[in-house]
């Protein structure tokens, strides 16, 4: 497979070859990356509660979609 010259297909590339536990501490730094760049964006946090919960409520709709139709949540 040949890498991508775009910058970001060479550093998912990278990332791919990583070992899963660098993997996993990427995801986790990224994540608080994430978390302080909303906390310093985001002025009105009443919105970021509403919007929260509304993704919360459209996973447990999937949840219960998938529930119906396969008779499992495994995956």
């Amino acid at each position: 497979m040949r890498a991508s010259k775009r910058p970001l297909g060479v550093v998912m590339a990278w990332v791919r070859r990583q070992p899963p536990k660098v993997k996993a501490f990427l995801a986790v730094v990224t994540g608080m990356a994430a978390l302080v760049f909303i906390r310093f964006i985001v002025h009105d946090h009443d919105n970021l509660f509403v919007a929260a919960e509304a993704v919360h409520a459209l996973g447990i709709a999937v949840l219960i979609y998938k529930l119906t139709k396969e008779r499992t949540c495994a995956g």
